[in-house]
């Protein structure tokens, strides 16, 4: 009778704390869930109030607020390149350049769709790296989350480009926005001091000295086939354009850095441009800076110089282009 008594009792002390357990579980995930909620509210609520402050606001401003006439979109390549203010001296339409650091294809194509979404621009300069269309080539995704299910191109890119294991977590406010999170705070924080280091969004890289002279090699040649999904994400965007009558230059910019200029993505891009009635240039190996290494401060980025004289060249193969 004891040893039954004594079974009883633990079995009866085992429920209640099991109990106690699976409460104080849906407690916390109770708590997990509301905070996430808040996070998620409190961060929608501060970034339109950060558009343009900084690399996170200006994915903001490129997604939802930039209105300007000729936009620059693009990598760092495109937003240390293209001076903004000669643009709109030349071509006499106020231009601003949305490129920001480390954005490639995939991520400029939700802009350029988000941009025809909202306004009809006159003319888009897009600085296309003509290696994109590979499969394999780097296009992080990550400067995009915090506009999963708030924009619907960014949505579709992110369900495309990747997995589920992965894209599912977007579903949490808290992974969403975790990689920006602080960058938004302290935006916030000091909006009312802030001051934009940027030349209409151009940003100048002065020339430095550097610890080790540039030497002109030939690029690596990593990749053989062409993404199927990078070919026709191209080919719905020029489209969109084409049929809003907006002017588009696709350009990829001098770097020193022999490569080449027929690759098999430039090759695509080229048509696909015709197909649609886009501009486009490859000036990636241009003599005039290939020849003058006193312009760039990496093989990949031109100084404020290069980028001067670049602007005034590229104006020039453009202009008629533009204007007609």
């Amino acid at each position: 009778m004891a040893v039954r008594s004594f079974t009883s009792n633990s079995k009866t002390i085992m429920k209640k704390n099991l109990s106690k357990f699976c409460a104080a579980v849906l407690l916390v995930v109770a708590m997990v869930f509301v905070v996430d909620v808040a996070v998620g509210k409190v961060i929608n609520w501060m970034l339109p109030q950060i558009s343009n402050q900084g690399d996170t606001g200006k994915t903001y401003y490129s997604l939802n607020d930039v209105h300007t006439p000729i936009v620059i979109v693009g990598s760092s390549r495109a937003a240390h390149h293209y001076v903004s203010q000669m643009i709109e001296d030349s071509l006499d339409m106020s231009a601003y350049n949305v490129a920001r650091d480390g954005c490639f294809f995939s991520y400029n194509c939700c802009v350029v769709n988000s941009i025809l979404d909202r306004y009809t621009p006159k003319v888009i300069i897009w600085e296309n790296g003509t290696e994109y269309l590979y499969e394999g080539v780097a296009d992080p995704l990550e400067n995009l989350y915090p506009y999963y299910e708030r924009n619907s191109w960014v949505t579709s890119t992110i369900r495309e480009e990747l997995p589920w294991t992965e894209y599912s977590r977007l579903n949490s406010s808290l992974y969403q926005f975790n990689s920006v999170v602080h960058r938004i705070l302290m935006r916030y924080r000091g909006r009312n001091s802030f001051v934009d280091e940027t030349e209409k969004g151009y940003l100048p890289l002065q020339p430095k000295k550097l610890k080790k002279a540039l030497v002109l090699k030939h690029g690596e040649q990593k990749y053989a086939k062409l993404s199927k999904t990078k070919v026709e994400r191209f080919k719905e965007v020029l489209s969109r354009a084409s049929a809003k009558g907006v002017k588009v230059v696709v350009v990829d910019s001098p770097m020193y850095r022999l490569c080449d200029v027929n690759n098999k993505s430039a090759v695509e891009m080229r048509k696909i441009c015709k197909m649609y009635g886009a501009l486009f240039l490859n000036n990636s190996q241009l003599p005039e800076f290939l020849e003058h290494k006193e312009l760039f401060n990496d093989p990949t980025h031109m100084n404020t110089i290069g980028a001067v004289a670049y602007t005034d060249f590229f104006l020039r193969q453009i202009r008629d282009f533009v204007n007609n």
